[in-house]
Parts: C-alpha cells; sequence; structure tokens
C-alpha cells in the first residue's frame, strides 16, 4: 500500500497526517545537522575533540573554582547546604542558558551554506545547535553531581526531583525562546548581539546563581525578583536542596516568561526567516 493510499479521506485526518509528515521530516533534518555537526567537530582535527570536551567540563570547571574561591573566604555551608552540592545544581542551569545564549546566534549565521538545500531552513540549525549544547551541559551537569558524591558523599534532594526537572524544562524553553530572538535579530543587526554581549556579563551575578537572593539587601532583592533566572535559580533548588527561596519567587512567573519569548521567537523567526537568507 502507497502513502497515497493510506492519505485519510475526512479533512480532520488529513490535517493530522500531513502534521505528522511535516514533523517527522522536520525532525530528520534536524538530526541530520546534529549529526554532521558533532562528526565534523569530532571528525577534522584534536580541537575539534576537545571543543566537545570543553563543554561537557565547563560545569565542573566553573563549580571546583566557585567552590575553592568559598573556601578561601572560609564559608564551606550556604543556608545549611554544602556549597559545592549549592554551586552544582546552580551551575547546570545558568550554563544551560548562557552556552546558548552564546553559541546559537553564530549558528545562524555560519550555517547559510546550507539554506541552499530546500529542506533546511534556519530554525533546523538553530534547534540542532541548542540541542547539542542542551545534551552536552546535561551531561556536564551529571558529571559535577557525580563527583560532588564521589567525594564528598552529597546528593540532591529526590523528594521534589520531578518538580525541579520542570523548573529546569521551563528553563530550557525560555532559553531557547531567547536564543530563536537573539539569532533572528542578532543575524539581522550585528548591533544586537553587541549591546547582549556586554548585558549578558552581569547576569551571572543577578541571578542569584552563586548566591541565594535571600542574603542580599532588601532593596537588592526587590531588584532581583524581576529576573526570571532568579527564579529558576532558586525554585530550583527549592525542589532539589530543599532551600527557601526568596519570597517572591514564582514558577507561574518563570513559566509565563518563558511562554512570552517562546511566542515571540517564533513570531520573530517567521516574520524576518526571508531577511535570515538573504546574504
Amino acid at each position: 500500500m502507497t502513502q497515497v493510499d493510506r492519505l485519510p479521506t475526512s479533512g480532520l485526518g488529513r490535517f493530522f497526517f500531513e502534521l505528522r509528515e511535516g514533523a517527522r521530516r522536520q525532525g530528520n533534518v534536524i538530526f541530520a545537522l546534529i549529526f554532521r555537526e558533532l562528526k565534523t567537530k569530532s571528525g577534522q582535527d584534536n580541537y575539534g575533540i576537545l571543543s566537545l570536551v570543553g563543554i561537557v567540563l565547563e560545569p565542573a570547571i566553573g563549580v571546583i573554582t566557585l567552590t575553592l574561591f568559598w573556601y578561601l573566604l572560609k564559608r564551606q555551608e550556604v543556608l545549611g547546604v554544602h556549597v559545592a552540592l549549592f554551586l552544582a545544581v546552580s551551575a547546570t542551569g545558568f550554563a544551560i542558558a548562557r552556552r546558548s545564549f552564546s553559541s546559537i546566534p553564530r549558528t545562524v549565521k555560519s550555517s547559510r551554506s546550507f539554506y541552499t538545500y530546500p529542506s533546511v531552513k534556519p530554525f533546523d540549525a538553530v534547534a540542532a545547535r541548542f540541542i547539542i549544547e542542551l545534551v552536552l551541559t546535561f551531561m556536564g551537569g551529571l558529571l559535577v553531581l557525580f563527583l560532588v558524591w564521589w567525594f564528598l558523599d552529597l546528593t540532591i534532594s529526590m523528594q521534589h526531583f520531578v518538580q525541579g526537572m520542570r523548573i529546569y524544562a521551563e528553563l530550557i524553553f525560555f532559553a531557547f525562546g531567547m536564543s530563536l530572538i537573539l539569532g533572528i535579530y542578532g543575524t539581522r543587526f550585528p548591533i544586537v548581539m553587541s549591546i547582549f554581549s556586554n548585558v549578558s556579563r552581569v547576569m551571572f551575578f543577578v541571578s542569584a546563581v552563586i548566591h541565594p537572593a535571600s542574603e542580599l539587601p532588601a532593596a537588592a532583592q526587590v531588584l532581583i525578583q524581576w529576573n526570571p533566572f532568579a527564579h529558576a535559580m532558586e525554585l530550583g533548588r527549592l525542589y532539589l536542596l530543599d532551600i527557601k527561596p526568596f519570597d517572591g519567587a514564582s514558577e507561574a512567573y518563570l513559566a509565563g516568561w518563558a511562554l512570552a519569548f517562546m511566542a515571540f521567537g517564533f513570531v520573530a523567526y517567521y516574520a524576518n526567516r526571508n531577511k535570515v537568507l538573504e546574504r
């Protein structure tokens, strides 16, 4: 029986059939781009392999460095949690967003040679790169948690593990939507990336990554409540480390920003996709 013979006869059935087939073809293109990029990086020279390994090791290196910094300040615990475990949970979540913001906008422009193929679109390049960064960063986060468990015999709380993963999922959607926006407008207007690059340098310090927001002065806590990353960090530590967040921490606030950036990202993409294809 051919594909035409299997085509549903009803209008609704044909709609879902075309939707499923379109998603399947899109998925094949994205995974082909993932495979090609990994093959290119790992097969061309040792530098390519080291770059992949570097992404995996980045969270571990960051946690070790910051832990030593806190040790030098004579502090080994944060709100009753060992500083290494505290930083391991925070650094993984922040690394997901930071890696996406720094690499995906460049991917849109560097993948222009693939856009000559009718089935490849800028969105495919963004999605492929985001999946690579996400998987490698999560591998790095798991490595950090393993090292903390192996050397310090410390683990995250499993009582609210599902809720913690939900926070990470919302953070992933937020990061993808913002990466899509930066990829589109950063390609069209290079000044966008220049401005964001300067702004992102302070993001690490105003997102409650290396310290809980509750330890900040009251005025600073009011300001940090506007930052959705701070909500993600605080809620992630609530569910995985049983650390009480600041009073204004809200999952609905984080989810709202994630939904808004995803929606705006797709609107920006469809409104500017032809402009991005121009050389």
